[in-house]
């Protein structure tokens, strides 16, 4: 195993084991085991499941998923959208959509809560190092989203993540990344379509 792609870390970072599980999740959902076991030997990991609440060294994820870039013949910035979409759409993850459209009725009510979304995660997970989201409104439905990560990835999955939310609102937007950490939203129509149920309450079975 080449001790630079993978290791267990005490001060490593808690965001690349989220990330990595959700790589992992991704992969294997969606490609199958198989595909996620030769993305393994070809990293030369020495294990092949990452657990969410471990720390790994810091770039880790980005590492791996470039790895797994080569076996699926996809850009890495395409695998990352996708991880984000996954998280929001696959049924296993319905409690991340619930949670995200506890933000509002609307997707620009559910954009604007985004800036509440760290501290939310640090209550329920204190020693979790999320990164800091801000929100500035350029005008009517224009909108500017930054995300401060040392982790290339966290743009990506955020950028798959809102997409997916977007449709699950119901809105057509156009949604982009541009120079540094900052994403570009554009809501071109509210209404586009129609959105998907959600109830307060988690239904019952």
């Amino acid at each position: 195993m080449r001790d630079s792609v993978v290791r267990e870390t005490v001060l490593g970072s808690e965001m690349d084991a989220l990330l990595l599980r959700s790589l992992q999740s991704y992969v294997i959902d969606t490609f199958g085991p198989d595909r996620w076991q030769a993305v393994c030997r070809r990293a030369e990991l020495a294990v092949s499941t990452f657990e969410p609440m471990l720390h790994y060294d810091l770039g880790t994820a980005d590492r791996i998923a470039q790895v797994a870039a080569e076996v699926l013949g996809r850009p890495v910035d395409a695998i990352w959208e996708d991880v984000g979409i996954h998280l929001v759409t696959h049924p296993d993850r319905e409690g991340i959509r619930r949670l995200l459209r506890f933000g509002g009725v609307s997707f620009a009510d559910f954009l604007h809560s985004l800036e509440e979304l760290p501290g939310r995660a640090r209550l329920a997970l204190p020693d979790l190092d999320v990164p800091e989201v801000t929100l500035d409104e350029l005008g009517e439905d224009r909108f500017e989203l930054r995300c401060q990560s040392p982790l290339r990835a966290t743009q990506r999955v955020l950028i798959g993540l809102l997409l997916a939310m977007a449709d699950d609102y119901g809105a057509l937007c156009v949604i982009s990344a541009e120079a540094g950490d900052c994403t570009s939203i554009a809501v071109l129509d509210r209404g586009h379509a129609k959105g998907r149920r959600f109830d307060l309450a988690v239904p019952e079975g």
